[in-house]
């Protein structure tokens, strides 16, 4: 503005100089009063074009300014951050690299579950078994789940963990890290299931009825430490695991649940698990679940598992030395609209110092029907016999479930059903907590339990 001012004054001078020096050669006062307002008006002119300029030029500078900074900040946010990368939920919510070789996966699962149990007989059998009807609401699964893959498809990884019931601790369930090899092959680290129920295998929030059958739960593997190794064609695949130790309660003196122990304290001198599928029709991804909805196609498969294991020192001095083998087959077939599952397991176990030998065994048969595209009806039929040394006849259990779900969307699912055993849970049998059953007094039988459940998946 200074220079502006001073060019101003001199182009003034300059102007003015001349009509100075006329007006003194007898010119008209009004011709210089006339003179003297055109320049005063190209004056006011120059200033108003000079003053539009540099406000535009300083604009411009702001701005630029402005983008300068808006850039640097961009540059400094994709420096974190692939610009590419992806974001969403598909389920569960995900991050995802531009090439796909890093991802993360984080999901959930709740379910919230109402039981209602009659028994007959008037004794109290205990602080939480008191005669007659019991009811009450449970957390049955609250659970977080880690997965995705690492530098490239090949590498998985998974870890999950759940609230306990109990105290509500948080419990991890799966650890693992899994390598995808040529060929089909695959070899997986770490703490997962072996590969022996299929009922076991297939997630919690994909099981047809509320709970999982009481014969898997007698027979289950759980959770076990250990290393496998996997094979899968476009009809075949089969797994082959070797371990810390297989929980089942269907081992007896073996049992070994290796679930979250440190190497000295396993307590096996062997556990092997393998397990074979064929797929009759159908594709793989339709055997994740026991439900077949409307128009989703149709399929079978057929499965085979057999395990072995024995027992040390660390279970204590009468189990040491407890030898099991067992088998167990299945049948999955999906009907686009329904389905039905069968299964048959059968252990062997050899305790010399805890009763000798004995042979549990026990089937399930379940079937749904999907009445509309989101309700579905099931009935399943299961008989067991424990048969562990000391018991008497009264340790089976002999007893039908029948309910539905709705699938209210594709997170959420209710479900219902009904339970009822006509044999009796007195004495030293096993009993299910997760079937909604309690023990029964000694001589009575026809206990029955009403479960309703919702879950939410995220």
């Amino acid at each position: 503005m200074i220079t502006f001012s001073a060019s101003l004054q001199t182009a003034s001078l300059v102007l003015i100089a001349p009509l100075v020096a006329h007006a003194s050669t007898a010119v008209e006062p009004s011709d210089v009063v006339g003179q003297i307002a055109e320049l005063r008006a190209e004056i006011a002119q120059l200033k108003q074009e000079n003053d539009e300029g540099w406000l535009t030029e300083q604009r411009s500078a702001e701005i630029r300014g402005v983008v300068k900074d808006v850039l640097a900040d961009a540059d400094t946010r994709t420096s974190l951050q692939d610009s590419a990368a992806t974001a969403g939920w598909k389920k569960g919510f995900f991050l995802r690299s531009p090439d796909g070789d890093f991802s993360l996966k984080v999901s959930g699962q709740l379910q919230v579950r109402y039981v209602l149990n009659s028994r007959k007989g008037d004794q109290d059998l205990g602080p939480f078994n008191p005669a007659n009807t019991l009811w009450g609401f449970e957390n049955r699964r609250t659970k977080l789940s880690f997965s995705g893959n690492i530098f490239d498809k090949s590498w998985t990884y998974k870890v999950k963990a759940g609230f306990r019931r109990a105290g509500g601790a948080f419990v991890l369930e799966d650890a693992y890290v899994q390598k995808q090899l040529d060929g089909g092959l695959a070899i997986k680290v770490g703490q997962f299931k072996a590969p022996w129920m299929r009922e076991e295998l297939v997630s919690s929030s994909k099981q047809l009825t509320v709970e999982r059958s009481i014969v898997n739960e007698y027979f289950n593997q759980g959770y076990s430490q250990g290393i496998q190794l996997g094979y899968e064609a476009e009809s075949f695949r089969a797994w082959v695991w070797t371990g810390d130790g297989i929980g089942s309660r269907g081992f007896g003196p073996a049992r070994s649940n290796s679930q979250n122990t440190n190497w000295d304290r396993t307590a096996t001198n062997y556990s092997f698990a393998g397990r074979a599928e064929y797929r009759i029709s159908g594709d793989w991804s339709q055997f994740k679940d026991f439900s077949s909805k409307q128009g989703s196609g149709s399929g079978m498969m057929v499965g085979l598992s057999a395990v072995t294991q024995r027992a040390n020192k660390n279970l204590g001095a009468n189990a040491d030395g407890t030898k099991v083998y067992g088998v167990t087959g299945d049948l999955t077939w999906d009907m686009s609209g329904a389905s039905l599952f069968v299964s048959g397991v059968w252990t062997n176990v050899d305790s010399p110092n805890a009763g000798g030998d004995s042979n549990p065994w026990g089937v399930t048969i379940q079937g749904g029907y999907f009445l509309t595209e989101s309700m579905e009806a099931f009935v399943r039929y299961e008989y067991m016999d424990y048969d562990p040394p000391l018991l008497t006849d009264a340790a089976r259990y002999d007893g039908f479930t029948v309910g539905g779900n709705w699938f209210i969307n594709s997170s959420v699912k209710f479900s219902a059903d009904f339970s009822y055993n006509f044999a009796s849970l007195a004495g030293r049998a096993f009993v299910a907590s997760s079937a909604g059953f309690r023990a029964d007094e000694p001589g009575e039988d026809g206990q029955w339990a009403v479960r309703a459940q919702l879950q939410l998946m995220f």
